[in-house]
């Protein structure tokens, strides 16, 4: 392996212009820069991180925590982090949570133990008040997807309440009068504000908001076909279902062959969050959409100008969903 020294001889300068051209924390002519980076390259020589980030107290690690890495929606937010991150020489640290506290707590410690410059979070049902503590360490934190009630701090999420709003408004004109919804915990701002648009869209066309319509699950895919079983089951079952991400769905499907049930014939389904293998396999299932990638490469952004300038006022971004409609042969 590679060392300061190695490359320090190889490009013939100091070890300190190999350090101030790698941490770009003093001027070096673009003479010398140009053989330091070749010779980094040659010899694929990598940084203590540690040791790099003494000076100033940094090691270019980002710490980020996932509800459920199974979820395709949350590779993409991934991605569109780390693309941004390694533009600027971070390094990702991901943490899989299971929507649990707990998980995410002992994330959290580990990533203070390793120094993370800061942290991208969708954080997990229940812990705002671990949320409270973290954001008093002063440490560079974003949230992707869901904001902690009571926390002012920066931001990226979807405007769920009108991806709730355009799905059920899509399915009344579909001519579907009993809508029922599979959402993941209302404690979470990302489940209540879908629900919230899925009251809206009823209410406007005077429709029942029937509350044996409304299944608080835990975005599993179990708990999907668990609300779709239970609806299935009342007096008055739903004629459409939408699913509040992509594994609750796959529940749905799952439970509505259980029952020699079809999608869209006997029960239509929609979904939250979308993926490319509902364009070649059916059931056609419709989708709310919000750019993943470009939720998690704005986090990123966001999350280095926090770290630049710590002291700037919270932001909050939220992107706007568009609807997918899938019907057989057809996509829109």
């Amino acid at each position: 392996m590679a060392t300061i020294y190695d490359v320090a001889r190889r490009a013939r300068v100091s070890t300190y212009t190999v350090s101030a051209v790698i941490n770009r924390s003093a001027y070096v002519s673009p003479e010398l820069t140009e053989r330091v980076l070749e010779a980094v390259k040659a010899l694929d020589y990598t940084p203590n991180e540690l040791a790099r980030g003494l000076p100033t107290r940094k090691t270019r690690t980002i710490g980020m925590l996932i509800p459920d890495i199974a979820n395709p929606f949350y590779g993409k937010v991934v991605r569109g982090v780390e693309d941004r991150l390694r533009e600027d020489g971070y390094s990702l640290i991901l943490g899989n949570t299971y929507n649990d506290p707990a998980h995410q707590s002992r994330y959290l410690n580990l990533f203070r133990a390793k120094q993370t410059d800061g942290f991208v979070l969708f954080s997990a049902a229940g812990a705002e008040d671990e949320m409270q503590r973290l954001i008093a360490l002063k440490k560079p934190v974003v949230f992707v997807g869901r904001l902690p009630k009571g926390i002012a701090c920066d931001s990226v999420t979807a405007d769920n309440v009108k991806g709730g709003r355009l799905v059920t408004e899509y399915l009344i004109q579909q001519g579907h009068k009993r809508i029922a919804i599979a959402s993941g915990q209302r404690t979470l701002s990302a489940s209540a504000d879908r629900i919230q648009g899925w009251r809206q869209a009823l209410r406007k066309a005077k429709l029942s908001t029937r509350e044996e319509f409304v299944g608080e699950g835990d975005w599993t895919a179990e708990s999907g076909r668990h609300f779709t079983h239970q609806f299935l089951n009342l007096d008055e079952p739903p004629t459409a279902i939408f699913a509040a991400n992509f594994l609750m769905m796959t529940g749905v499907l799952r439970a509505l062959r259980e029952r020699n049930l079809t999608c869209p014939d006997d029960v239509e389904v929609v979904s939250s969050d979308d993926s490319d293998w509902l364009d070649v396999f059916g059931p056609p299932v419709s989708t709310v959409v919000t750019d993943s990638y470009a939720m998690g490469h704005q986090a990123a952004e966001m999350l280095l100008k926090r770290i630049e300038k710590p002291g700037r006022k919270p932001q909050n971004v939220v992107l706007s969903p568009e609807l997918r409609i899938r019907k057989r042969g057809v996509t829109a």
